[in-house]
C-alpha cells in the first residue's frame, strides 16, 4: 500500500536527494539541496513523500507561483525510485498534490517535462487531463543523469484542477487514442530508426506529430539522432504554439507514438 504525506521535519526532506539521485542518476551537483526544500515549505510550498513497505520510494515538491496578478502551484520535481515505477506510486502523488493545492485555494498546478519522455507524455497529457502550449529550449542545461546528452528543451504543463476532464481522468483513465487528423511532420523508417523529414503547416483543428517511441533506447544508439530528433521536434512544438495549437495527450498506432494537438479556444 503507498501512503502520501508531507515531509515531517529536516531528517525527512532530507530523503529526497537520495530520490533525485535514484530517480534520474544525477550527480550532487545537480540535485536540489534539501536545505532549499526546507526553506520552500517554510514559506507556502509542498514536500511530500511517498512511503512503501516503510521506506521513501517517492516525492514530489512545489511552490507558490506568481504572474500576471494570478497565483498558482508549481510542481518543480516528482522523482519515483527506478524499483518502484510502473506501480502507481506517480500518480499517488499527484493526486495528494492536488488535494493539497485545492484545500490552499489553488486552482492550477503547472510543471515542465521533456516531450521526447513519451511515458511522462501519457502520464502528464493522457492520464492527468493537462495540457502543454509552451516550449522551453533547453530550460535547464542538466549536464548529467538521466537527461544527459541532448539539450534540456522542456514542455510546460498547465493541469486545471477543476477541469471536468481532469476529474473525469482520474476517476477513469482511458486508453491512448488512435492518431486523428493532419500530420505536423513526415517520418520515415521506424523504431530506432525512425528519421523526422519535414515539417508541414497544417490547418486541422487536430493534428499529430509522430515522436520516437523510446528516447533513452535512442540515446543510447545514436546519440546524433537524438540531438537531430531534439531540435526537429523544439521547431515543430514552436510552430504549433504559435498557431494556436495546444498538446493534450499521446497517441498511439500499434508501436508509432504521436502527440496529439488541438487547436484551444482560449
Amino acid at each position: 500500500m503507498i501512503e502520501v504525506r508531507e515531509a515531517s521535519g529536516t531528517e525527512e526532506v532530507m530523503l529526497t536527494e537520495d530520490l533525485q539521485i535514484a530517480a534520474w542518476n544525477f550527480s550532487e551537483r545537480e540535485i536540489a539541496p534539501h536545505s532549499a526544500l526546507v526553506a520552500s515549505q517554510h514559506s507556502g510550498g509542498l514536500v511530500a513523500l511517498a512511503w512503501a513497505e516503510g521506506e521513501a520510494v517517492g516525492f514530489v515538491w512545489g511552490f507558490p507561483a506568481f504572474e500576471g496578478g494570478r497565483v498558482w502551484h508549481h510542481s518543480h520535481q516528482m522523482g519515483v525510485r527506478p524499483d518502484w515505477q510502473g506501480k502507481g506510486v506517480a500518480l499517488a502523488l499527484k493526486r495528494f498534490q492536488r488535494r493539497w493545492a485545492l484545500e490552499r485555494g489553488y486552482d492550477l498546478v503547472t510543471w515542465t517535462f521533456d516531450p521526447l519522455l513519451t511515458k511522462n507524455a501519457r502520464f502528464n497529457l493522457g492520464k492527468l487531463g493537462a495540457w502543454a502550449a509552451r516550449y522551453y529550449p533547453d530550460f535547464y542545461g542538466l549536464r548529467t543523469g538521466l537527461y544527459a546528452g541532448i539539450p534540456a528543451d522542456r514542455l510546460l504543463v498547465s493541469w486545471e484542477l477543476e477541469d471536468p476532464r481532469v476529474r473525469e481522468r482520474l476517476e477513469r483513465i482511458p486508453p491512448p487514442p488512435e492518431p486523428e487528423g493532419e500530420p505536423l511532420a513526415l517520418t520515415r523508417g521506424e523504431g530506432l530508426g525512425l528519421v523526422p523529414e519535414r515539417l508541414l503547416t497544417p490547418s486541422a483543428p487536430r493534428v499529430y506529430l509522430e515522436v520516437p517511441p523510446d528516447l533513452d533506447a535512442l540515446k543510447a544508439s545514436d546519440l546524433g539522432l537524438a540531438e537531430t530528433w531534439r531540435l526537429f521536434t523544439r521547431e515543430a512544438f514552436t510552430w504549433a504554439f504559435a498557431h494556436g495549437y495546444r498538446a493534450v495527450d499521446l497517441a498511439r498506432r500499434g508501436p508509432r507514438v504521436f502527440y496529439q494537438l488541438e487547436r484551444s479556444e482560449r
